[in-house]
C-alpha cells in the first residue's frame, strides 16, 4: 500500500522490484537511503516495457528508463547530486512511464 501523497495512483502500473529503504512508502526515504547503487527498482506490469533503476553512483544519484534490457542503451538518464530532485523525477517518470 502506498502512503505516500507524492506518488500518484500511476505506481500500481509497476512491480517493486527492488526497494531497501521503503521509498515507495514514504516519500522521503530517498533522502536518507543509504547511497548505494542499488537504492530502487521497478518494473512495468506489462513484459518488455521500462524498468525504472534508481542508484547512488561515484558523486551522483542515477534515474535509469530501460527497454527490452538494454541497460547500454538507456531510454533516458537523470541525474542529480541532490536527492529531492531526483525524487521529483521519479514521481514524473512514474507517470511519463505509466503506460509502457
Amino acid at each position: 500500500m502506498i502512503k505516500s501523497s507524492k506518488i500518484s495512483s500511476n505506481i500500481n502500473q509497476w512491480n517493486i522490484e527492488y526497494d531497501q529503504n521503503g521509498f515507495v512508502s514514504d516519500e522521503n526515504r530517498l533522502v536518507t537511503a543509504e547511497k548505494t547503487e542499488d537504492i530502487l527498482q521497478l518494473s512495468h506490469i506489462y513484459q518488455e516495457v521500462p524498468i525504472l533503476d534508481v542508484g547512488f553512483y561515484t558523486e551522483n544519484y542515477k534515474i535509469y528508463v530501460i527497454y527490452g534490457n538494454d541497460w547500454d542503451k538507456p531510454k533516458e538518464v537523470f541525474e542529480s547530486k541532490i536527492a529531492e530532485s531526483v525524487a521529483e523525477k521519479l514521481y514524473e517518470l512514474i507517470d511519463k512511464y505509466a503506460n509502457g
